[in-house]
Parts: structure tokens; sequence; C-alpha cells
């Protein structure tokens, strides 16, 4: 009965420990989005961003030509940027990039610039109604080209940018 009740007690701590864990895990794929999507995290945006991700949609809808419009008809959702910070404010973001565990064009191994690497908060919107497709915002290491179709968080959205095409 004793080594029972110490077995109780040693149990929680075997659980807890993610390194005496890690070799009867499977292997994870790096991105829990799947490996063609840019997101790397969520984040709930602060009203004035919300406030700025409109006013760049906006100007990014007004200054499409007929082939932009065209792209933006085919797709109503819009990825917008709405702040840019760097990796080294977010511990958790940081340690995946240092992993080499996210997308990245531009990844070397410089261990002392990594925290310094842009991460760029995106907010998605339905340009139709111009309001947000998700009360969170998406947090990217990569982007595609401004104007192009990319996969953030499981939503085909156009890359906007900071608004201008």
């Amino acid at each position: 009965m004793k080594k029972l009740s110490q077995f109780a007690l040693l149990l929680p701590l075997l659980l807890s420990g993610c390194t005496l864990l890690q070799p009867l895990l499977p292997p994870s794929s790096g991105n829990p989005y799947g490996a063609n999507d840019y997101a790397v995290g969520e984040a709930e945006p602060y009203p004035q961003e919300v406030k700025l991700g409109k006013q760049r949609l906006e100007n990014f809808i007004r200054r499409a030509n007929p082939k932009q419009q065209a792209l933006l008809a085919e797709n109503p959702y819009v990825a917008v940027q709405a702040y840019e910070l760097v990796a080294g404010e977010v511990w958790p973001l940081l340690r995946r990039l240092a992993g080499g565990r996210v997308r990245t064009k531009y990844y070397s191994q410089d261990f002392e610039n990594q925290s310094a690497y842009p991460v760029k908060f995106l907010l998605l919107f339905d340009q139709r109604t111009q309001r947000l497709i998700r009360p969170d915002g998406v947090l990217a290491f990569d982007t595609p080209q401004r104007g192009a179709v990319g996969a953030f968080a499981g939503v085909n959205a156009i890359y906007a940018g900071t608004g201008w095409w």
C-alpha cells in the first residue's frame, strides 16, 4: 500500500516532465496549421490595431486596378498587417525560430540576431463587409508577396501587407 501511494505521488512529476516524455511523443510537424500555412500563432488584437487594419484594408481595396479587383472578387478574404514585432518579444516564437520549426524566407543560423527577426501581426478581414472574419489575429514570420493568396491559420486570403498595392 505504501508503494502505491509513493507511485501516486511520483506519477504527476513523471507526466509533467516534458523532456522525459519527448522520446515517447511522435515528432512534431513544426506548424500546427500545416506545412503551407504562414501562421505560427494567434493573438487578440487591440482596438487601435483593428482600426488601423480597417484603414489599410480600405486603402488596399481603393487602389486596386481591374486585374486586382478581379482577384478580390474571386477571394473575399484579405490579410492586413496591423503591427510588426520582433521574435524576442514573445519567447515561444523565438524558441520556434531557434529550433528551425517555422517557415521563413531569410532564416539563418545567426543566433545573435534571431531575437530581432520580424514577426508580422495580421488581421483577417472579409473585404465585402470590412469586418474581421475571426476574433484573433495571426502571427507570421513569412508572408507571400503583396497581392498573392496565402493560407493564414487555415484561411486562404489575399495578403495586403500594409495596404498598398
